[in-house]
């Protein structure tokens, strides 16, 4: 029952945001993602032995299967060791930091960036002006903010500002915000 419950609280996330995510699952998983980073990366976006995948991609539902395969020893390799310190409610944790880390990042970062003129939920148009950020795909808000960045993007009285928020932003935070931008539809 306990399972079923949080499959079904993952699948809500996305139509209701991370308001519903477990707060205290989301930190065992965190804090339990720490012995994670030397290989896959604080975002979990390295590629372990240069060959492995990219995890930061994958659902919740396929992180736990591939945790639960090695834990179980049906998968060989250097996540056998430890994988095998995990029992099923630390693979649930686990999995729903990894699946959910970004878009609760980008969260944190739109509310602190750019909320001010965008509002708290991006449905705001900045100054009266701007689209609605709200409606932006991932893909979308990826290109905007890059050509922010590197000044290709200068049509509307709200590009200067926009610009000089864009340049601040590390490559890695223009990613969050853009998956964060795309968990709001």
């Amino acid at each position: 029952m306990k399972r079923l419950a949080a499959t079904l609280v993952c699948v809500l996330i996305g139509a209701i945001g991370l308001s519903a995510l477990d707060n205290e699952q989301f930190k065992v998983g965190e804090d339990l993602f720490k012995r994670c980073i030397p290989c896959h990366g604080r975002f979990a976006n390295a590629k372990p032995m240069g060959k492995d995948k990219d995890i930061s991609r994958l659902s919740e539902t396929e992180i736990a299967a591939k945790l639960r395969d090695y834990a179980l020893g049906r998968t060989e390799g250097a996540m056998a060791a430890q994988s095998s310190l995990l029992d099923q409610d630390k693979i649930e944790a686990l999995s729903v930091y990894i699946a959910n880390m970004h878009v609760k990042y980008g969260e944190e970062l739109f509310a602190l960036r750019c909320s001010g003129c965008h509002g708290k939920d991006a449905s705001k148009s900045a100054f009266g002006k701007s689209d609605i950020v709200a409606r932006l795909t991932e893909k979308e808000a990826l290109e905007i903010l890059s050509s922010y960045q590197n000044g290709a993007y200068a049509h509307g009285s709200t590009a200067n500002v926009m610009k000089g928020r864009a340049i601040a932003l590390s490559d890695q935070e223009v990613l969050e915000l853009a998956r964060y931008i795309n968990s709001l539809k």
